[in-house]
């Protein structure tokens, strides 16, 4: 344990694992089957919702990526591309984006969208 106020105290930690082998806490809620991110965030979210808890707050608070389409359901993800680059060009990505104090993936998002507006 920590001095960290904020971490949780041993007793926590016993009452929520109590709690987790009392049978509260079922990983198989959903038939024994894990349920896929979309529908794993919105069970969560209605769990929130049920209890009413501001889910916007915690999202303000915790943080996380934001959203890159604000009109995409919340829980969903977007849609993701892979690329293997060269080393050199990986090291030039990199340096660019340190420069302009942004993630890699902001600049090829950029680079992107100005090729396919330009095509």
């Amino acid at each position: 344990m920590t001095n960290d106020p904020t971490s949780p105290t041993k007793a926590e930690i016993d009452d929520v694992a109590q709690w987790a082998e009392a049978g509260y806490l079922d990983p198989n809620f959903a038939g024994g089957k894990a349920l896929p991110a979309a529908a794993a965030a919105a069970a969560g979210s209605a769990i929130l919702e049920t209890a009413h808890v501001d889910i916007d707050a915690i999202e303000r608070v915790v943080g996380g990526r934001p959203r890159l389409d604000p009109a995409a359901p919340r829980g969903s993800r977007s849609p993701r591309v892979n690329v293997a680059i060269p080393e050199t060009m990986d090291e030039v990505l990199k340096g660019k984006a340190k420069a302009r104090g942004v993630r890699t993936s902001v600049l090829v998002r950029e680079a992107l969208a100005r090729y396919l507006d330009a095509s």
